[in-house]
């Protein structure tokens, strides 16, 4: 399906028993989290928080916290999800400018923007050092073409009409190093609740120079309608929830405040800028999306994106690879891979250009008879045909991801390869029951699996 919007999207996911309803009154701090976190932390409901103390916005949480959700926003079938989501992240349709005729409310004075009072952002875990924004998608344009590049950035609340951005990817962070060099202002837009195709497309990795908008065409098969923000020249959304506009001077503190991240730790960064706020506006009966960083709705999301990165190029460049599976719960930094080959020096070419990645910190290669996504298989490999001493390759000094706190200064890491194929293939050869059975009996099999699973 194609949705507008949020809404439409929140509306499919009701039809089709997937949105758990909260009318208990419940605080943007640490109330509506702990519900997020606690419950978000295996496959559960998407979640929407009627009665928020202190707000007439609602709150919608967990959005994406299952694959069956992830492949429902991305209109792709479950059982081939990877192999889909590939193909329509691949294509490109270019956004379009039109009349904005939404309904919604708009305050622009200064002594009237009180973000805290205005929309309720949530106040995640304990030590957090205040509200943060999590699933705000920001806009700036590139001072050297024009174009608007984009991104989800966590933006903290550092006053009425102030907040920062950790600007530690591109394209932002390198357009603000160009505002920065330029000593200009750099206008912003930061819009809250959109289709979820657009919040996917904004974390996904293309060049500089191309709107990330095109990607969230091609992933909807149209283009998305885009309409002119009210205080900076910046083209937006045209069906986002909320939107927040304001501008970064250069010469301003750069600080930045703690938060719970994806990794699961609290994370401090040096150098995050700060917004000065000169707009708000929302849609009458607007949705606050709200995004947990420690859940599986972020690993599900950051599994994505890097396989959407990872995988082609490794089978390009590795034909031999049969499966790739990035491990859950590690934010894609973790893979499983088989490989089909009888030469030890495949497999080691296979794992050293998997641990060049950025993304990945650990790497494990398999025979193609285990698989990749079965841990029980995966660890008999590795107790059965690993070992230390011959088949472990250790990489120092590696660029790794800014969300893992043991990494080195520069966010360099030490990764590590474990080969967990055959040693040779005398002696290896893994116990099964004939094929023939197996298939003969297959459906007293699926019905006893079934009974198990109940």
């Amino acid at each position: 399906m194609a949705f507008s919007g949020i809404k439409d999207y929140i509306a499919y996911l009701k039809e089709n028993g997937e949105l758990l309803t909260l009318s208990t009154p419940l605080s943007p701090k640490f109330e509506i989290s702990t519900i997020l976190s606690e419950l978000g932390k295996k496959e559960a409901p998407a979640f929407l928080f009627e009665n928020v103390k202190g707000h007439q916005l609602h709150v919608i949480g967990n959005l994406l916290g299952t694959k069956k959700r992830l492949s429902m926003a991305l209109g792709v079938d479950q059982e081939n999800f990877f192999e889909n989501a590939l193909s329509k992240l691949e294509k490109r349709i270019p956004p379009v400018l039109v009349k904005d005729r939404s309904p919604k409310e708009v305050i622009t004075q200064k002594q009237k923007i009180d973000l805290l009072k205005l929309l309720p952002i949530l106040t995640h875990y304990s030590n957090d050092s205040g509200p943060y924004i999590t699933s705000g998608i920001t806009s700036a344009r590139d001072p050297k073409n024009g174009v608007i590049g984009r991104g989800l950035h966590r933006m903290e609340v550092r006053g009425k009409n102030e907040l920062g951005i950790s600007l530690l990817n591109p394209p932002l962070s390198e357009i603000y190093a160009q505002y920065k060099k330029e000593n200009r202002r750099m206008e912003v837009a930061t819009v809250i609740g959109v289709d979820p195709a657009i919040l996917i497309a904004s974390i996904s990795k293309i060049p500089r120079g191309m709107d990330k908008l095109s990607v969230a065409g091609g992933l909807k098969g149209k283009p998305i309608p885009m309409v002119k923000a009210e205080t900076v020249d910046i083209d937006i959304p045209a069906h986002a929830e909320i939107v927040i506009e304001g501008f970064i001077d250069p010469k301003g503190k750069e600080k930045d405040g703690t938060l719970g991240e994806s990794s699961g730790y609290y994370m401090t960064f040096a150098k995050s800028p700060t917004i000065r706020v000169t707009a708000i506006s929302y849609q009458k009966g607007a949705y606050f999306h709200a995004i947990v960083p420690w859940g599986l709705e972020v690993d599900n999301l950051l599994c994505l994106i890097h396989g959407i990165d990872f995988v082609p190029k490794m089978k390009r460049e590795i034909p031999s690879l049969k499966q790739i599976h990035l491990i859950p719960g590690t934010f894609g930094s973790h893979v499983v891979m088989s490989i089909v080959t009888d030469h030890k020096g495949e497999v080691r070419r296979a794992l050293s250009l998997a641990l060049s990645f950025p993304n990945i910190k650990k790497a494990i290669i398999v025979d193609e008879d285990v698989d990749p996504e079965d841990n029980q298989e995966v660890e008999w490999a590795l107790a059965t045909r690993f070992q230390g001493d011959r088949d472990l390759i250790v990489l120092p000094d590696l660029r790794g991801q800014p969300i893992d706190p043991s990494s080195k200064e520069g966010f360099l890491a030490t990764k590590i390869g474990m080969d967990a194929t055959r040693p040779k293939k005398e002696g290896f050869e893994k116990v099964d029951v004939p094929e023939e059975v197996k298939s003969r009996l297959a459906s007293i099999l699926k019905n006893l699996k079934g009974k198990e699973k109940k």
